[in-house]
Order: structure tokens, then C-alpha cells, then sequence
């Protein structure tokens, strides 16, 4: 089974998965990676949400990257939970929690959208969607490019400007 049938699976136990925020999609994209993680954190997803305190006892045994990833997870899903996991310690995490932590951010803002589509193999795989980043991206240098334009215009303007 891929990281993607066991986001879509963990989708389904909501009930509406069609219908969900981008919290949820954070955190099924990180409680989805690992395979026993997934199986673990199955058993606390149901149509009222996911349960991470369930979760988080489940995992005491597990290692300290996947006990990170499911705070972080926990708090993208519900910003005012505790954290243990500090930048420092994130930056720690190393390849591939690191990359997975970082897209979770985007993912959690809604600035990437995860899709899934069939892999050359024909399994299911995860593809992320940035262009909704990418456009925010755009705005954001176009913005720049006009601050600078009217700061040169306004210069100008003074220079030109005959004392008084």
C-alpha cells in the first residue's frame, strides 16, 4: 500500500472527504507516510475528527522523529496544542520528515493541494499542486516591482523638485 492509498483511507474514515480543510489534509499527509504510524493512527480517525491524544499515547513507543511529526501534525490540525517539536529541532528531522514537515506548512495553508494520481507503476501516488503558491508568488514579486517603481517615480519627482 503507498503513502497515497493511506491518505485516501484516512480521508474516507471522516466521512467526507470531499469536504475537508486543509488541516486535515495537513495532517493525513504526515500520519501517512509511515506505514505502522498509519495503522496506528487509524484507529483514532473517525467522522468527529482525528484523535491525537489517542495517537500520541499510542506512539510512546515509537521513535522520536515519528513522535515530532505527529505533534507537528497534531498542531497544523489544531494550532493551539501544545508543540513539542521546536525549530531546532525540526530542522533536525533530516530527509524525508524534513521535506514532508515543510510541504505539511503549505499543505495546512492551503497554498499546496494534494493530489492523487496513478503512478507510472499504476499505484496510486501523491503529487503536490503549488500552483495556488506559486500565484501568491507572482503577486508578491509584482507588488515588489511596483514599490520599487513608484520609490524610483517619488525620488525623481524630488529631484526634479525646485527648492524652496
Amino acid at each position: 500500500m503507498t503513502q497515497a492509498d493511506r491518505y485516501r483511507k484516512l480521508t474516507a474514515l471522516t466521512k467526507r472527504a470531499d469536504n475537508l480543510d486543509p488541516a486535515y489534509h495537513a495532517a493525513f499527509y504526515l500520519l501517512s507516510y509511515d506505514p505502522e504510524l498509519y495503522e496506528t493512527a487509524r484507529r483514532f480517525v473517525n467522522v468527529d475528527g482525528i484523535g491525537f491524544t489517542g495517537i500520541k499515547r499510542a506512539t510512546l513507543d515509537f521513535d522520536e522523529r515519528t513522535r515530532f511529526v505527529v505533534d507537528i501534525a497534531h498542531n497544523l490540525f489544531s494550532y493551539n496544542s501544545a508543540c513539542k517539536a521546536t525549530p531546532f529541532e525540526i530542522s533536525r528531522l533530516g530527509y524525508p520528515y524534513l521535506e514532508m514537515v515543510c510541504n505539511s506548512f503549505y499543505i495546512a495553508t492551503g497554498e499546496v493541494q494534494i493530489i492523487l494520481e496513478p503512478g507510472q507503476d499504476g499505484q496510486r501516488e501523491i503529487k503536490l499542486d503549488n500552483s495556488r503558491y506559486q500565484q501568491s508568488r507572482r503577486i508578491q514579486q509584482q507588488f515588489e516591482q511596483l514599490q520599487k517603481s513608484m520609490k524610483v517615480d517619488m525620488m525623481q519627482d524630488e529631484a526634479t523638485e525646485p527648492e524652496r
